[in-house]
């Protein structure tokens, strides 16, 4: 009697532990099958969102020379997409949502390159975005500095052409150049009506 408890309590013993072992491989199963679905929906959404290609960053670093635009920084896609993070009262009146960043030129078209860069002689910046279809788009400047809104201006000197933009400065402050694939040099600052 006293071997057929030892043999049934051993048997139970072994059925006990291969219950426990199964069970215990099937959450190390699980737990591999979780995270090779978040390795890969971590992979989807790198391979979704659009690669940087330039990143403007410390804009209003030198507000010793220039007036606040309150952007953080400015990130061209290589889907020729530009998010603009907002600060301040920038962010204030623009972001609506819980975003984080707007996008200017949406409904201006692809993005090729895009600048920050000064004009006049009292420390007013705007952005500009050399389009792929080379046109270039324009925030007001003013309208950023001063109402701290973003007004995008399509178009403008009414050319296709553009290839670069470059900023020059002289005697009377600092002015915008575009220069064609012709290579002539259009003065911007009367066109974009700062």
């Amino acid at each position: 009697m006293k071997n057929k408890l030892t043999v049934i309590l051993a048997m139970l013993m072994v059925l006990t532990l291969s219950v426990c072992m199964t069970a215990c491989g099937d959450k190390e199963d699980a737990g591999e099958d979780a995270a090779d679905q978040q390795t890969t929906e971590e992979q989807q959404d790198t391979e979704s969102k659009p690669k940087v290609v330039a990143t403007i960053e410390g804009i209003d670093d030198d507000l010793s020379q220039y007036k606040p635009m309150q952007i953080q920084s400015i990130t061209l896609f290589e889907d020729g997409s530009v998010a603009i993070v907002p600060i301040e009262d920038l962010k204030k009146n623009e972001i609506k949502d819980d975003s984080e960043a707007l996008y200017p030129f949406e409904e201006s078209g692809k993005v090729n390159e895009v600048y920050v860069v000064p004009y006049g002689n009292d420390g007013y910046r705007t952005v500009l975005a050399l389009m792929e279809d080379g046109t270039i788009s324009a925030i007001n400047g003013n309208a950023l500095i001063e109402d701290h809104i973003i007004a995008v201006m399509d178009g403008v000197a009414g050319r296709d052409n553009f290839t670069a933009v470059e900023e020059r400065e002289d005697d009377s402050g600092h002015y915008i150049v575009g220069i064609t694939d012709d290579e002539q040099e259009v003065d911007l600052d009367f066109s974009l009506n700062f």
